[in-house]
């Protein structure tokens, strides 16, 4: 077996002293684990586009699919809120939180293209830097993606109803549940990425009706970008707002998709930076326009009408401004963001849930030829996930216990994440003369900073529950 210890390695001679054939032979890593045939650089990788606008904008996937796994639920109702309770003062938030949340991901997007093992995920490489990371996070994903599915999914239930009625919300769910099930069972990148294009383009074309139809104060919008902390409105002081939706922005585990969406894509050599770089920004774009379009919508539909809060009654106060079509936008917007959430985070905590089992079970990944989407155990999550929609059931208790478990996991997950990357991306060893130059490195150590206190706040919010 040829054995990847480093760049010269990978395209080092076999024993008739010619290229070794990885088609031919089994790959492994320096770890042992069976490295898949689609992370060579030869073979397996999609190829780079033309150096042209339209080119590069039909490659666009990896970033889309990301961006709609990202805006969720409650990402629509929080900012639908906000903008209800502050109208456009603290709209500044949002490309401020997203240009952290580009630095962060993009950093996690350089790992699968620049290491000299040509690890397929992100995962190997963390578990790389120590041995400790692999069961961390076999753990972690596991307990985190039935909790995720116990918030989203209920989401899908809550717009089907709304769109459609006649069954209660709770069947809506498991109608949701069977169609994800459905897209992800198998494990075909390709097929979720051409719906989350369309998806993309029902979701964009409905809020830019309801934009239209509300009418939008585009002065106050321009002056919602003044870094304005207005006086305390409702509940929470805005200060405390601005700072949660960065730190809740910076503290997602749904961060550590990316890679793998990049893996699946076939972006797996330096030679896709590039286009790499422009995906993300155009998915970070995309979530900008659906955030700043729900927020705006809730500025002017919602604005001191603090006492809405909910789904149906942001529906209904939509209804009541634009006419019968108001609860029809917004309900395929949130089917649109809770349906990709749900579907985008199944696929990806999957597959790298297998990933790290693959890694503290070698043998095992040996025996299933190192390919997650062919290892039942993948199959085993995605049932796990959508098992999740028992938490949708009426009456069903547990949701702070949830929440609960959810702050305490996630933020301070995600800060050893942080700190292992700084010390993965600049070890020679894994990134040969590609490692971070003193710019990236304090751009990690600011984001670093800033989940650090999101994982601070998530355990103080939790113990607060629990007193």
């Amino acid at each position: 077996m040829s054995v990847f210890r480093s760049g010269a390695s990978r395209a080092g001679a076999g024993n008739s002293g010619g290229p070794v054939d990885h088609r031919a032979s089994a790959t492994v890593d320096d770890r042992g684990v069976p490295v898949p045939p689609g992370a060579g650089i030869a073979e397996g990788s999609a190829p780079v586009p033309v150096k042209s606008f339209w080119k590069y904008l039909r490659s666009f996937g990896p970033g889309i699919v990301v961006a709609l796994s990202w805006v969720g639920t409650g990402d629509l109702i929080d900012n639908s809120v906000a903008g209800g309770n502050y109208g456009y003062a603290l709209l500044w938030v949002l490309p401020l939180t997203l240009v952290f949340r580009f630095v962060f991901v993009n950093s996690l997007g350089k790992y699968p293209l620049f290491n000299v093992q040509r690890d397929p995920s992100i995962v190997r490489g963390l578990a790389r830097t120590h041995w400790l990371f692999g069961w961390l996070m076999l753990v972690s994903f596991v307990i985190y993606t039935h909790i995720l599915m116990a918030f989203t999914l209920s989401g899908v239930g809550v717009a089907l109803h709304g769109l459609f009625g006649g069954l209660p919300a709770f069947w809506w769910t498991l109608i949701g549940a069977a169609s994800v099930f459905v897209v992800t069972f198998k494990g075909v990148y390709r097929l979720i990425e051409r719906l989350f294009k369309a998806i993309l383009a029902v979701m964009v074309a409905s809020f830019v009706i309801g934009i239209v139809m509300v009418g939008i104060d585009w002065g106050a919008l321009l002056q919602g970008f003044a870094f304005e902390l207005p006086e305390k409105q409702g509940l929470f002081d805005s200060g405390l707002i601005a700072s949660s939706l960065v730190l809740a922005t910076l503290g997602s585990m749904a961060n550590l998709f990316y890679p793998q969406f990049l893996r699946e894509k076939g972006w797996t050599t330096p030679a896709h930076r590039r286009v790499q770089q422009y995906d993300l920004l155009f998915g970070t774009f995309v979530v900008l326009f659906l955030a700043a379009a729900i927020w705006a919508i809730g500025a002017e539909v919602l604005h001191r009408d603090s006492g809405v809060g909910d789904a149906d009654a942001i529906a209904r106060a939509l209804g009541t401004a634009i006419g019968p079509v108001g609860p029809y936008v917004f309900y395929l917007g949130l089917l649109g963001a809770a349906w990709t959430t749900v579907s985008g985070s199944i696929f990806a905590l999957g597959k790298m849930t297998v990933e790290a089992l693959h890694v503290v079970l070698p043998e095992r990944a040996v025996r299933r030829g190192g390919e997650p989407g062919k290892d039942p155990f993948y199959k085993v999550m995605v049932a796990w996930g959508l098992l999740a929609v028992v938490w949708s059931l009426p009456g069903m208790p547990g949701f702070i216990v949830l929440v609960v478990v959810s702050h305490v996991l996630t933020s301070p997950f995600l800060l050893v994440i942080a700190i292992g990357m700084i010390g993965m991306l600049n070890s020679e060893a894994i990134m040969g003369t590609h490692t971070n130059n003193w710019r990236e490195n304090t751009g990690l150590v600011i984001i670093t900073l800033f989940v650090a206190a999101a994982a601070w706040q998530g355990l103080s919010d939790a113990v607060k529950m629990i007193a």
